[in-house]
Protein backbone atom coordinates (compact mmCIF):
# COMPACT_ATOMS: atom_id res chain seq x y z
CA UNK A 1 0.00 0.00 0.00
CA UNK A 2 1.70 3.34 -0.87
CA UNK A 3 2.76 6.24 1.00
CA UNK A 4 1.70 9.63 0.28
CA UNK A 5 4.45 12.10 0.95
CA UNK A 6 4.46 15.40 1.46
CA UNK A 7 3.57 17.42 -1.99
CA UNK A 8 6.83 19.87 -2.63
CA UNK A 9 6.92 22.16 -5.75
CA UNK A 10 10.71 21.55 -6.25
CA UNK A 11 10.45 17.49 -6.09
CA UNK A 12 7.10 17.12 -7.77
CA UNK A 13 7.14 20.14 -10.55
CA UNK A 14 7.09 18.11 -13.32
CA UNK A 15 4.50 15.72 -12.22
CA UNK A 16 1.14 16.16 -14.06
CA UNK A 17 -2.34 14.43 -13.16
CA UNK A 18 -4.89 12.69 -15.31
CA UNK A 19 -8.19 12.82 -13.80
CA UNK A 20 -9.96 9.37 -13.13
CA UNK A 21 -13.51 8.03 -12.34
CA UNK A 22 -11.70 4.61 -11.41
CA UNK A 23 -12.52 3.94 -7.73
CA UNK A 24 -10.85 0.61 -7.69
CA UNK A 25 -8.61 1.22 -4.69
CA UNK A 26 -11.35 1.03 -2.75
CA UNK A 27 -12.95 -2.69 -3.93
CA UNK A 28 -12.25 -4.32 -0.36
CA UNK A 29 -14.15 -1.70 1.61
CA UNK A 30 -17.57 -2.51 1.49
CA UNK A 31 -18.63 0.51 4.29
CA UNK A 32 -17.12 3.78 3.10
CA UNK A 33 -16.99 6.68 5.78
CA UNK A 34 -18.73 9.34 4.40
CA UNK A 35 -19.77 12.83 5.04
CA UNK A 36 -23.03 14.83 6.22
CA UNK A 37 -22.49 16.48 2.77
CA UNK A 38 -23.16 13.53 1.17
CA UNK A 39 -26.12 12.89 3.01
CA UNK A 40 -28.46 14.16 0.18
CA UNK A 41 -26.68 12.77 -2.94
CA UNK A 42 -26.03 9.24 -1.75
CA UNK A 43 -29.52 8.21 -0.43
CA UNK A 44 -30.91 7.77 -3.85
CA UNK A 45 -28.49 4.71 -4.12
CA UNK A 46 -27.07 3.86 -1.05
CA UNK A 47 -28.17 2.81 2.23
CA UNK A 48 -26.17 5.31 5.17
CA UNK A 49 -26.18 4.48 8.63
CA UNK A 50 -23.42 4.91 11.21
CA UNK A 51 -20.81 2.64 12.82
CA UNK A 52 -18.87 3.37 15.81
CA UNK A 53 -15.16 4.31 14.77
CA UNK A 54 -12.02 1.99 15.80
CA UNK A 55 -12.03 3.68 19.44
CA UNK A 56 -15.48 2.84 20.02
CA UNK A 57 -15.89 6.56 20.93
CA UNK A 58 -17.17 7.87 18.41
CA UNK A 59 -19.94 7.55 15.63
CA UNK A 60 -19.47 7.63 11.73
CA UNK A 61 -21.65 7.62 8.84
CA UNK A 62 -20.97 5.12 6.22
CA UNK A 63 -22.69 4.08 3.07
CA UNK A 64 -23.19 0.61 2.24
CA UNK A 65 -21.66 -0.11 -1.11
CA UNK A 66 -21.86 -4.22 -0.17
CA UNK A 67 -22.88 -6.79 1.94
CA UNK A 68 -20.07 -9.05 2.08
CA UNK A 69 -17.40 -7.95 4.02
CA UNK A 70 -14.60 -6.55 2.40
CA UNK A 71 -16.43 -6.56 -1.18
CA UNK A 72 -17.50 -3.02 -2.27
CA UNK A 73 -20.09 -4.26 -5.11
CA UNK A 74 -19.77 -0.88 -6.98
CA UNK A 75 -15.59 -0.90 -7.17
CA UNK A 76 -14.78 -4.07 -8.56
CA UNK A 77 -13.83 -2.70 -11.96
CA UNK A 78 -13.13 0.49 -13.33
CA UNK A 79 -16.32 1.58 -14.34
CA UNK A 80 -18.26 3.07 -11.79
CA UNK A 81 -21.54 2.20 -11.77
CA UNK A 82 -23.55 4.61 -9.91
CA UNK A 83 -24.47 8.43 -10.78
CA UNK A 84 -23.82 9.92 -7.24
CA UNK A 85 -19.85 9.25 -6.06
CA UNK A 86 -18.79 10.62 -2.28
CA UNK A 87 -16.76 13.45 -1.91
CA UNK A 88 -13.97 12.18 -0.49
CA UNK A 89 -13.85 9.62 -3.52
CA UNK A 90 -12.43 12.42 -5.98
CA UNK A 91 -9.63 13.26 -2.88
CA UNK A 92 -6.74 10.90 -5.25
CA UNK A 93 -4.24 11.22 -5.52
CA UNK A 94 -4.22 13.59 -2.73
CA UNK A 95 -4.65 13.74 1.20
CA UNK A 96 -4.63 16.39 3.93
CA UNK A 97 -3.11 16.38 7.26
CA UNK A 98 -3.19 18.63 10.30
CA UNK A 99 0.09 18.81 11.47
CA UNK A 100 -0.59 21.41 14.36
CA UNK A 101 -3.73 21.34 15.35
CA UNK A 102 -3.80 24.53 17.78
CA UNK A 103 -2.43 26.38 14.61
CA UNK A 104 -4.67 24.55 12.30
CA UNK A 105 -1.70 24.02 9.52
CA UNK A 106 -2.71 21.84 7.09
CA UNK A 107 -0.22 19.53 4.89
CA UNK A 108 -1.20 18.18 1.20
CA UNK A 109 0.12 14.81 0.58
CA UNK A 110 0.70 12.70 -2.63
CA UNK A 111 0.39 9.42 -3.82
CA UNK A 112 3.40 9.24 -5.80
CA UNK A 113 2.50 5.36 -7.63
CA UNK A 114 -1.02 6.67 -8.15
CA UNK A 115 -1.50 5.77 -11.99
CA UNK A 116 -2.93 9.45 -12.63
CA UNK A 117 0.29 10.70 -12.15
CA UNK A 118 2.89 11.24 -15.03
CA UNK A 119 5.46 13.86 -16.07
CA UNK A 120 4.29 13.84 -19.79
CA UNK A 121 0.32 13.80 -19.77
CA UNK A 122 -2.24 15.24 -18.47
CA UNK A 123 -2.46 18.82 -16.20
CA UNK A 124 0.41 20.20 -14.62
CA UNK A 125 0.57 20.65 -11.36
CA UNK A 126 2.91 23.50 -11.16
CA UNK A 127 3.82 26.27 -13.29
CA UNK A 128 7.37 26.84 -14.91
CA UNK A 129 7.90 29.43 -11.46
CA UNK A 130 7.24 26.94 -9.43
CA UNK A 131 3.75 28.51 -8.23
CA UNK A 132 0.98 25.83 -8.06
CA UNK A 133 -1.12 25.55 -11.30
CA UNK A 134 -4.56 26.95 -11.33
CA UNK A 135 -5.87 23.04 -10.98
CA UNK A 136 -3.71 22.28 -7.99
CA UNK A 137 -5.09 25.57 -6.16
CA UNK A 138 -8.29 24.43 -7.15
CA UNK A 139 -7.75 21.00 -5.63
CA UNK A 140 -6.26 22.37 -2.42
CA UNK A 141 -9.15 24.50 -1.82
CA UNK A 142 -11.44 21.10 -2.31
CA UNK A 143 -9.25 19.64 -0.08
CA UNK A 144 -9.39 21.88 2.53
CA UNK A 145 -13.33 22.40 2.69
CA UNK A 146 -13.12 18.42 2.95
CA UNK A 147 -11.34 19.23 6.52
CA UNK A 148 -13.98 21.40 7.54
CA UNK A 149 -16.45 19.10 6.40
CA UNK A 150 -14.87 16.51 8.62
CA UNK A 151 -15.29 18.30 11.57
CA UNK A 152 -18.84 19.44 10.94
CA UNK A 153 -20.09 15.72 10.63
CA UNK A 154 -17.59 14.29 13.40
CA UNK A 155 -19.78 17.58 15.86
CA UNK A 156 -23.13 16.29 14.00
CA UNK A 157 -22.23 12.78 15.06
CA UNK A 158 -21.18 13.58 18.76
CA UNK A 159 -24.87 15.41 18.91
CA UNK A 160 -27.15 12.95 17.50
CA UNK A 161 -24.91 10.44 20.69
CA UNK A 162 -25.44 12.67 22.96
CA UNK A 163 -29.09 13.14 22.22
CA UNK A 164 -29.38 9.66 22.19
CA UNK A 165 -31.34 9.25 18.78
CA UNK A 166 -28.80 6.71 17.73
CA UNK A 167 -30.07 3.03 18.15
CA UNK A 168 -27.91 -0.03 17.36
CA UNK A 169 -29.36 -2.44 14.92
CA UNK A 170 -28.27 -5.88 13.08
CA UNK A 171 -29.40 -5.82 10.02
CA UNK A 172 -30.26 -9.31 8.45
CA UNK A 173 -30.94 -9.50 4.68
CA UNK A 174 -31.67 -12.20 2.27
CA UNK A 175 -32.69 -11.39 -1.29
CA UNK A 176 -33.72 -14.96 -2.38
CA UNK A 177 -34.30 -18.57 -0.39
CA UNK A 178 -31.84 -19.73 -2.63
CA UNK A 179 -29.42 -16.21 -1.36
CA UNK A 180 -26.98 -16.61 1.68
CA UNK A 181 -28.03 -14.98 4.41
CA UNK A 182 -26.20 -11.50 5.23
CA UNK A 183 -26.02 -10.23 9.46
CA UNK A 184 -24.69 -6.57 9.53
CA UNK A 185 -23.69 -6.12 13.23
CA UNK A 186 -22.44 -2.54 14.68
CA UNK A 187 -24.95 -0.77 12.51
CA UNK A 188 -26.77 1.93 14.26
CA UNK A 189 -29.62 4.21 12.65
CA UNK A 190 -31.80 7.24 14.05
CA UNK A 191 -34.46 6.09 15.80
CA UNK A 192 -38.06 7.37 14.44
CA UNK A 193 -39.32 7.30 18.11
CA UNK A 194 -36.73 9.29 19.45
CA UNK A 195 -37.00 12.29 17.44
CA UNK A 196 -40.54 12.05 17.72
CA UNK A 197 -40.41 12.24 21.88
CA UNK A 198 -38.19 15.08 21.57
CA UNK A 199 -39.20 18.49 23.11
CA UNK A 200 -40.20 21.57 20.96
CA UNK A 201 -36.71 23.01 22.21
CA UNK A 202 -34.36 20.33 21.36
CA UNK A 203 -36.30 19.42 18.00
CA UNK A 204 -36.17 23.37 17.09
CA UNK A 205 -32.29 23.31 17.93
CA UNK A 206 -31.75 20.47 15.78
CA UNK A 207 -33.72 21.75 13.06
CA UNK A 208 -31.96 25.28 13.21
CA UNK A 209 -28.51 23.70 13.03
CA UNK A 210 -29.61 21.86 9.81
CA UNK A 211 -30.15 18.25 11.27
CA UNK A 212 -33.37 17.37 10.56
CA UNK A 213 -33.14 17.45 6.84
CA UNK A 214 -29.66 15.18 7.19
CA UNK A 215 -31.42 12.86 9.41
CA UNK A 216 -34.45 12.29 7.01
CA UNK A 217 -32.00 11.79 4.15
CA UNK A 218 -30.54 8.93 6.20
CA UNK A 219 -34.10 7.47 7.11
CA UNK A 220 -34.87 7.58 3.34
CA UNK A 221 -31.99 5.74 2.33
CA UNK A 222 -32.66 2.57 4.34
CA UNK A 223 -35.09 1.53 1.18
CA UNK A 224 -31.74 1.22 -0.52
CA UNK A 225 -31.33 -1.83 1.63
CA UNK A 226 -32.83 -3.50 -0.82
CA UNK A 227 -31.30 -2.37 -3.89
CA UNK A 228 -27.92 -3.16 -2.39
CA UNK A 229 -29.46 -6.68 -1.33
CA UNK A 230 -30.58 -7.54 -4.94
CA UNK A 231 -27.07 -6.21 -6.15
CA UNK A 232 -25.44 -8.77 -3.64
CA UNK A 233 -27.86 -11.58 -4.78
CA UNK A 234 -26.48 -11.53 -8.20
CA UNK A 235 -22.81 -10.81 -7.27
CA UNK A 236 -23.18 -13.70 -5.45
CA UNK A 237 -24.99 -15.99 -8.41
CA UNK A 238 -22.20 -14.79 -10.62
CA UNK A 239 -19.61 -16.40 -8.13
CA UNK A 240 -21.12 -19.43 -8.21
CA UNK A 241 -22.81 -19.22 -4.49
CA UNK A 242 -25.32 -20.39 -2.66
CA UNK A 243 -27.15 -20.60 0.70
Amino acid sequence: MASPVALQNDKHRNLKITESGDYERYKGQNLIPILAQDFFTLCSEFPVVFVKDSTGDQFVPVAIMGLRDGENLYCQTAEWKSHVVPVRFNNAPFSIVQIDPEKDQLAILIDEESSMLSETEGTPLFKEDGEQSEYLAQKVEFLTKIVEQTVQTENICKLLSEKDLLTTQQLQLQHRQDAPRYNIDGVYTVDEQKINALSDEDFLDLRTRGIIPLIYAHLSSLQQLRRISEMQYNADKEAGLKA
